[in-house]
């Protein structure tokens, strides 16, 4: 092979079988590939080797192989627990609803080749309609709580891509056809993020005025901590998610900005050039941070969101949003 990709798949789980016959046939379908039995010597030296499945897949993308992998593995998940109502989740009725998917569970994937980075991680996803550069500032996480640290540093190899490809239901289009919550914004002329949003007029190294906000962020604030961060929720996360989405897809997103505030909130913050004019921005950015917050189990008042520009910031505080139904 010319650019082989592995993946150690061990045979003592109870699924193996299943799993290992799917993911070969789904494998195939698409790479060049190969699988044989190998024995691996154990971590603490004394139990006998480990026996596992080796599947090697010639690509010169180990993205896209592990994309695949994580593909076919993310429909063997045990069958989800429905979680409860929006409005219990706002109000932190709740137990964070399903353990997260890591690819690390199943196997071990060594790609044919490892990118290196510094101290801010950079991996372009190939998300419809095209690509999003997320961002991490590494260091910036150690004072995060662990699981949304988890989170972020999980994204570069377990974001499930497959969902942001196939779904229509992106959180840009549902907030334009509006949502059943109320949210009181609240807006500002003298936020932080507003005058850091004018500092980065001048910071030109991309095409895009997004892109250089963000990296100018990242660049010249420490108190922000990613760019353009992916988040997802499926329909069986909340109880009246068919009724209020209209559909049964799952809901994708990704967040311009996420900071640390200078009160210890996380900010979610969307960049919108005219955030005045805007309409639907707010429950925009409420999907968002619904979404992180189901991925990560956090409560909704350990966020603050809002939209912003250069002159303005509308912000609102999560947990004290209304589902109308309910008023």
């Amino acid at each position: 092979m010319a650019h082989p990709n592995l993946f150690l798949l061990p045979k003592d789980g109870a699924a193996f079988t299943a799993t290992r016959i799917a993911l070969c046939k789904s494998l195939h379908r698409e790479f060049s590939m190969s699988a044989f039995e190998v024995s691996l010597p154990r971590r603490n030296g004394t139990d006998g080797p480990a026996e596992c499945l080796c599947i090697a897949v010639d690509c010169s993308q180990p993205e896209r192989v592990r994309d695949a992998i994580k593909e076919r593995l993310w429909l063997t998940r045990p069958e989800p627990v429905a979680g409860p109502a929006l409005g219990e989740i706002l109000r932190r009725r709740r137990e964070k609803p399903a353990h997260e998917f890591r690819l690390e569970e199943y196997g071990v994937f060594i790609p044919c080749r490892k990118r290196k980075y510094t101290d801010i991680r950079t991996h372009s996803f190939a998300h419809d309609p095209g690509y999003y550069r997320y961002r991490l500032a590494l260091a910036r996480t150690d004072h995060l709580p662990e699981p949304m640290a988890d989170y972020l540093h999980a994204l570069f190899t377990d974001c499930p891509n497959h969902l942001f490809g196939r779904s229509l239901c992106r959180a840009s289009r549902v907030a334009r056809g509006g949502f059943g919550v109320e949210i009181a914004l609240t807006r500002l002329k003298d936020h932080a993020i507003i005058a850091l949003a004018a500092e980065s007029r001048d910071f030109d190294v991309v095409s895009s005025r997004h892109e250089n906000l963000q990296k100018f962020f990242l660049d010249h604030n420490p108190n922000t901590i990613a760019c353009e961060v992916p988040v997802w929720a499926e329909a069986w996360e909340f109880k009246d998610y068919p009724r209020l989405l209209g559909t049964r897809e799952p809901l994708t997103g990704h967040i311009d900005v996420l900071r640390r505030e200078d009160d210890g909130l996380l900010g979610v913050w969307d960049y919108k050039p005219h955030a005045a004019a805007e309409r639907s921005a707010h429950i925009q950015v409420f999907l968002y941070v619904l979404m992180l917050a189901l991925r990560t189990g956090l409560p909704m008042n350990a966020f603050l969101c809002g939209h912003f520009d250069e002159k303005d910031a509308y912000i609102f505080r999560p947990s004290q949003v209304k589902v109308i139904s309910e008023l």
